[in-house]
């Protein structure tokens, strides 16, 4: 039977002997003044608190604070002892080690010092996400603050005492209870960091509200998801398009040039500098100058050639149909078009790793309606957040355009520099994109979200070609669930973009 807390004394002598449990670094003053605003940051996330040591250790690790696991527990109830070193081998040490650590760090560090504590807040709802953590203690906010009022001394004081008294039985037992269930849901949590914290931490600055926060998670975590899915390498199909030397702004991106070989000719500049042991300090005539007028000196010479790769572009158009998308299907923990964005960044990442020796572009545009509106203006904002570090770079941008016809004719004016591909994401079963009769240097595809089920099909003039799945449905095959559906097209997306 868990322990309750029966009033607001238990309360406060809860969260004072929490925080004197504090295994980094130790229950200090200087510590606990650090702790403060991310316990009051993490108590406006959820009114339901873990240990409150969990937040100070974890924002105290994620601020470079390296971990102590020799640190003495207090003297207190065995049960809570016990406890707190299950959560220091088992969540700590885990914690410690995971392998996005140093990017949550970082990512942490860049944001500006006021938004700090949301950040640490953030972490320890997503930590306690991953680990399914249900055991909570629901605390008055205006409790805390008063509490957390005191100056730090006096906190510890009252933690101390606390933790010795005897009176505090149910405080204690339910921080006990606490930590166990912290230890316990560890042990089955298979990540307790991830790319969706060190993502949608370097995007907090940016993010409007706790609704596009939500919403970035869970497009991030789709995209990871996605992602295992699919195979490490996929082999690119050959192109027929001819290589197209990069721009002169592209140098500073490619590696080129450099010293190749020697000569006797060239510049000062790239005057081999072992030539220099013949200059004497004497006003005569030295053996420098004789080899210099006879042309003998060496010089480096550089290789001029220009960097060639091959152009890539890869539009995504979003018609405003797929608005009646913001929907969940059974077996899938997302929208339909939270999964649609996902597998935009999924395949964004992907391209971008798989096809390095390629001049790659990504445009992902954003259709209005007929009354000249834009329905998916949230997710167009999203979007942006999603591929701020490519937007960053000058590989992808995020447009808006006014009718499909638009989008199709810039697609097909770059096919005479770049071989290009266009990939329709729509919710309706049905539309204008069914009668498109496109060039045949387009690569044109369709994803249907009008079902639980999406489904890819190729469209334009190269719908009927051998081996590419076109519009008529073909032998029967067993029924997959959604999220099957969706892996199946993530990989045939991946083999068809590349």
């Amino acid at each position: 039977m868990s322990a309750e807390l029966r009033g607001p004394q238990d309360a406060e002598r809860w969260l004072c002997a929490g925080l004197c449990l504090a295994r980094q670094e130790g229950p200090t003053p200087e510590a606990l003044t650090h702790a403060v605003p991310w316990l009051l940051a993490t108590l406006a996330e959820s009114p339901d608190l873990p240990p409150p040591a969990l937040v100070s250790d974890l924002g105290r690790l994620v601020s470079g604070v390296p971990l102590s696991p020799t640190l003495p527990v207090p003297d207190t109830l065995p049960r809570l002892r016990a406890a707190v070193r299950a959560y220091d081998d088992h969540v700590l040490a885990r914690l410690a080690a995971e392998p996005h650590l140093d990017a949550v760090s970082s990512a942490l560090a860049r944001l500006p010092e006021p938004l700090r504590p949301r950040g640490v807040a953030f972490l320890v709802a997503r930590v306690l996400t991953r680990l399914g953590y249900d055991a909570g203690t629901a605390l008055s906010p205006a409790l805390a603050r008063r509490v957390l009022d005191r100056p730090p001394e006096e906190l510890l004081h009252a933690g101390y005492a606390a933790l010795r008294e005897p009176g505090a039985g149910a405080a204690l037992e339910r921080l006990a209870e606490g930590y166990e269930a912290l230890a316990s849901a560890a042990r089955r949590a298979q990540a307790l960091l991830g790319d969706t914290e060190a993502f949608t931490l370097e995007n907090l600055e940016h993010l409007q509200g706790k609704a596009q926060r939500m919403a970035l998670e869970q497009a991030v975590e789709a995209a990871e998801a996605l992602s295992r899915t699919l195979p490490p390498k996929l082999r690119a199909r050959p192109v027929s398009s001819g290589p197209t030397p990069t721009t002169l702004e592209d140098e500073a991106s490619f590696p080129q040039g450099g010293f190749a070989s020697v000569s006797n000719v060239g510049s000062l500049e790239n005057l081999v500098t072992s030539e220099l042991v013949y200059m004497e300090d004497e006003p005569s005539l030295d053996l420098f100058d004789v080899r210099y007028v006879e042309g003998e000196l060496l010089y480096y010479t550089r290789d001029e050639s220009v960097a060639v790769r091959r152009r890539r572009v890869v539009t995504f158009a979003l018609l405003p149909e797929l608005a009646d998308a913001r929907v969940k299907d059974a077996g899938v923990r997302w929208q339909r078009v939270v999964v649609a964005l996902g597998l935009v960044l999924c395949l964004v990442r992907r391209l971008s790793a798989w096809l390095t020796a390629e001049d790659l572009r990504f445009r992902v545009v954003f259709l209005q309606d007929g009354k000249g509106q834009l329905p998916l203006e949230p997710e167009r904002g999203l979007c942006e957040l999603l591929l701020r570090e490519w937007r960053e770079r000058g590989t992808a941008e995020v447009l808006t355009a006014t009718d499909l016809d638009t989008v199709l004719s810039e697609a097909t004016a770059s096919t005479k520099r770049a071989r290009v591909d266009v990939l329709l994401v729509d919710a309706a079963s049905q539309g204008p994109h069914d009668a498109l009769d496109a060039d045949a240097r387009l690569g044109l595809h369709l994803l249907d979200l009008s079902g639980p089920s999406p489904r890819v099909r190729v469209l334009g003039s190269k719908a009927g070609m051998p081996g590419r799945s076109g519009p008529t449905a073909g032998p029967a095959e067993p029924p997959e669930s959604p999220w099957e559906a969706w892996t199946g097209t993530a990989l045939e997306l991946a083999r068809a973009l590349l």
